[in-house]
């Protein structure tokens, strides 16, 4: 039951997280599928693993809303859809990192009582938990 817990709040997490990163992603420059998954792994600190499953649909959403567009360019060769946020997006960025930035402090509390309370201490994210040891 543990690991299913740790999987079903993980899911959840990566989801809003990688989502939030791909938008910070775009708002610093265009980029391709492949691109967004590489930069949102190194956002995460390799917390979290992209996978054409979440970029695409996620792109799509965009897409949708009005809140990026994507051109048909060549890149090293090879034919790649390069998508970059409009103003619609831009905006949608800046309202995102707002709603982060009210929930974090409270979460990172709420997350410290948590461990503390733990008896083994544990992390989310094993990546995490190396760095802090160097």
């Amino acid at each position: 039951m543990q690991a299913q817990g740790d999987t079903y709040w993980g899911m959840l997490i990566n989801r809003g997280v990688q989502r939030f990163f791909l938008l910070s992603a775009l708002h610093q420059r265009p980029m391709h599928g492949y691109e967004l998954a590489r930069s949102i792994k190194e956002a995460c600190g390799g917390c979290c693993e992209p996978t054409d499953a979440m970029i695409y649909p996620a792109i799509h959403d965009l897409l949708e809303g009005g809140y990026a567009v994507c051109n048909d360019e060549t890149v090293t060769g090879r034919h790649r859809k390069v998508c970059r946020l409009t103003d619609k997006g831009e905006e949608a960025y800046r309202t995102a990192a707002g709603a982060w930035k009210r929930v974090l402090g409270p979460l990172v509390e709420a997350v410290q009582t948590a461990l503390e309370a733990s008896p083994q201490g544990a992390t989310c994210c094993p990546a995490a938990t190396k760095g802090d040891q160097e």
